[in-house]
């Protein structure tokens, strides 16, 4: 048994566009390129299939694929990484009220085996801390952790 782990948050005074978190984000550190400099997304028209695709895509192309997935009401899916370390997060938004971030790409934990819980602590400060410092009110957010 493994352990998952996700973050929910609530960005939604900050702004009604899902691009302007995910840019704020990238400010504070979470990179939406991969090692390879590929963008790592769920596509336009993907019907919660998350069918995940892997592609280089410019940073225009990467907005206007975000626009229209959020003016679609579909599932915006976008995997993140943490400056040039190896953790990561899965963003998934149709909107900027309801966040939900797996924290599922090289899990920052409290040990180093596969049932180690969380560092709850590393996420929040470089997530929920850095987010509220750079003016983005975080009006809620919730962690969870639980093993499949």
């Amino acid at each position: 048994m493994a352990r998952e782990a996700m973050l929910e948050i609530n960005c939604g005074r900050y702004s009604k566009k899902i691009m302007d978190v995910i840019d704020l984000l990238n400010k504070i550190g979470w990179k939406y390129f991969n090692y390879n400099n590929e963008v790592e997304y769920l596509p336009l028209g993907d019907s919660d299939d998350y069918n995940w695709q892997k592609e280089l895509l410019s940073k225009k192309e990467l907005q206007d694929l975000i626009s229209k997935k959020q003016d679609n009401l579909e599932v915006v899916g976008l995997n993140l990484y943490y400056k040039n370390t190896g953790e990561g997060m899965t963003f998934l938004a149709k909107n900027t009220e309801e966040v939900v971030i797996g924290l599922d790409i090289n899990r920052k934990t409290i040990g180093n085996n596969r049932e180690s819980i969380t560092d709850v602590g590393w996420y929040i400060e470089n997530i929920i801390q850095k987010l509220i410092e750079e003016k983005c009110p975080i009006d809620f957010f919730r962690f969870e952790e639980y093993t499949d």
